[in-house]
């Protein structure tokens, strides 16, 4: 019996290994287009200066009156979402819409900051700038980036910058 035992304990074990090894090539398989955020303080600071870079579109999401989050997108990519607004940044609307994502922040340890939108690759596709530090980012081979969406609405706690 205590044989049986032994038997099925290493049994289960590498039955167990086996699991773990093929869940973590799921995982990988399924995150391997996404991308990420990447703290960039030169993105802050031109947000907070309301400069403009040049060969990117202007999106904001959520409502005009309570914007969450800011993004910026290269020309060579295509923002496929209805999610998200267009706005010119030449305008007293854009000035507006960084001016109340920077109130998102008062009064608590989670300002808004910004950050490079990195492809899969590493490839900078854009800037965003909110007090969400977290995102899905998928960009396709056509160059559309079918997924940009904050994993929160709500920044909590002291996060790093």
């Amino acid at each position: 019996m205590t044989r049986f035992k032994a038997h099925m304990s290493r049994y289960l074990a590498a039955v167990i290994i086996l699991f773990v090894i093929l869940l973590a090539a799921l995982s990988g398989c399924t995150m391997a287009n996404y991308g990420k955020l990447k703290s960039n303080q030169e993105v802050t600071k031109a947000f907070q200066t309301y400069q403009i870079l040049p060969d990117h579109t202007y999106y904001y999401r959520g409502s005009f009156s309570r914007p969450f989050v800011v993004v910026g997108i290269d020309n060579n990519y295509t923002l496929n979402s209805k999610l998200w607004v267009a706005v010119d940044p030449q305008s007293k609307d854009f000035r507006a819409l960084i001016d109340r994502v920077s109130l998102q922040g008062t009064g608590s340890a989670a300002q808004p900051w910004g950050f490079t939108i990195l492809d899969h690759s590493g490839k900078a596709v854009g800037v965003w700038y909110s007090a969400i530090r977290a995102a899905a980012v998928e960009v396709n081979e056509n160059g559309q980036i079918a997924n940009l969406a904050p994993l929160t609405t709500v920044a909590i706690g002291d996060q790093k910058r």
